[in-house]
């Protein structure tokens, strides 16, 4: 399954890079550059095609980062009870975690993505775009950065490979038309990345794709079903045209007219059999 922007020879390079990374990841931890969220989902695909599902997931720098590198662990590393659940399911970041917490040869994970900070006047409003461009126009790959947290009019937090952390730190001098600095900097205690989301609950027969697209967006079974067959319902950031897929906790559904969610899976059975799902839409 494929990148809807690569062609052939990209989806095959980047096959084939994962693959890499799995193959030299049995004693060793290895970390790609920054993925979208459509790659991350094709890298975890691929992952699971291997057998290496349970040793693959992902880091952005900090919980809620979007754009995340893929991180392949030893086997050895990974704690009891992991398994390979969905790619964008939180208990995976979660281990992960836990993983670079316990400082047991886990510097590769950290030390993978730094932190930049950025800050200007304060009289400026500075945008995403704003960042962006400003970090492009020094000729910096986007694969190279990740997420832009701004916490301030003109100031924000940019995660990053290392070298290009230390190059913006030294050659970033202004964002638009505001002057700035920028250094390598620790994230303070606590910090995420905050999106705004609407929670959704109700309950289904089982986690099927049509069902769980019926409560989310209070439609019939039948009208749900006819979306996901006519191609308007995407999980994870390809299109599934299959009504029946099973869901997993954290995979991300996009219906075309209808909105974004992420589905945080069931609490159990009610009392007439039927389970119990948790979602969120993107608001």
């Amino acid at each position: 399954m494929g990148n809807n922007n690569r062609n052939a020879a990209q989806d095959r390079m980047f096959d084939g890079r994962v693959r890499d990374l799995i193959t030299s990841s049995e004693y060793s931890v290895r970390t790609s550059r920054f993925l979208t969220p459509a790659e991350q989902a094709e890298a975890y695909n691929i992952a699971r095609a291997c057998g290496a599902g349970e040793r693959c997931f992902f880091w952005g720098g900090a919980p809620g980062c979007e754009r995340r590198c893929a991180v392949f662990l030893p086997e050895w590393m990974i704690p009891d009870g992991v398994t390979a659940s969905g790619a964008f399911d939180p208990s995976r970041e979660d281990t992960l975690r836990e993983v670079i917490s316990s400082g047991a040869d886990s510097g590769e994970i950290e030390g993978g993505v730094c932190a930049v900070r950025i800050e200007g006047s304060a009289y400026a409003d500075l945008s995403h775009r704003d960042y962006l461009g400003s970090l492009t126009a020094l000729g910096i790959e986007r694969d190279s950065i990740g997420d832009i947290s701004a916490d301030a009019p003109s100031s924000a937090y940019v995660f990053a490979i290392p070298s290009t952390a230390e190059f913006i730190a030294s050659e970033l001098t202004s964002v638009g038309r505001e002057r700035v600095s920028a250094r390598v900097c620790e994230l303070p205690d606590g910090f995420r990345i905050e999106k705004e989301y609407e929670a959704l609950t109700g309950t289904v027969m089982s986690p099927r794709l049509d069902g769980v697209v019926r409560v989310l967006c209070n439609i019939s079974r039948e009208t749900a079903a006819g979306l996901v067959s006519s191609g308007d319902v995407t999980v994870n950031y390809f299109v599934e045209d299959k009504p029946d897929r099973t869901l997993e906790r954290g995979d991300v559904i996009s219906v075309r007219g209808y909105g974004k969610y992420i589905y945080d899976g069931d609490r159990g059975v009610n009392r007439r059999g039927r389970l119990r799902i948790d979602a969120r839409k993107y608001v």
